[in-house]
């Protein structure tokens, strides 16, 4: 009976609060310590100058199926004509997009009047990269808009995923990459 005690006595005093405290036995605290959090670059949105941006709403929130897209006119004194190095005068408003609620705002649209934009167009500079929902019917859309469309062709990702993606070119001349993984 003593000896039952004993043990009961040291298992209580073995799974005691006072040493699973990290302060008081560090190789535990190291077990069981959270990871750290992510101190890199987060990457926020992309940002698209557009000429009419009814017409880009039309593609990227009604067929790419982007959330949002409330349209406001941008203060004078926005930022936004220093960065894109806009005419004072040129008149700017603007959308912003998300992807779902844990990408909030990922895409803006900046509709600029009274100063033209120009896209290079080869090589081209810049893609977005979207997943598409149900490819082939986006692809129809884009194609009854009268876009420009780059041939499909299957995707094989790193991880061994496979898919098929497939490139517009939008009304502004931006190059839109969309894919979509069918595979494992």
């Amino acid at each position: 009976m003593i000896a039952l005690r004993r043990h009961a006595l040291a298992a209580a005093l073995f799974c005691s609060p006072l040493l699973l405290s990290p302060a008081l036995s560090p190789a535990l605290a190291a077990d069981t310590a959270a990871p750290a959090q992510y101190q890199g670059p987060l990457f926020k949105r992309a940002t698209l100058l557009v000429a009419d941006i009814d017409r880009s709403l039309a593609i990227y929130r009604d067929i790419l199926g982007f959330q949002g897209g409330e349209v406001r006119q941008s203060l004078p004194t926005s930022y936004s004509y220093e960065v894109f190095n806009l005419d004072p005068e040129a008149s700017l408003r603007t959308a912003m997009l998300s992807a779902g609620p844990s990408q909030v705002r990922t895409l803006a649209l900046f509709e600029i009047k009274g100063q033209p934009i120009t896209t290079p167009q080869s090589p081209r500079p810049v893609a977005m990269v979207i997943n598409a929902v149900n490819l082939p019917l986006v692809m129809e859309k884009i194609k009854a808009k009268g876009l420009t469309i780059i041939a499909p062709r299957p995707l094989s990702t790193p991880e061994g995923r496979t898919g098929t993606e497939t490139a517009f070119i939008d009304p502004d001349g931006h190059l839109i990459v969309l894919y979509e993984l069918t595979g494992p």
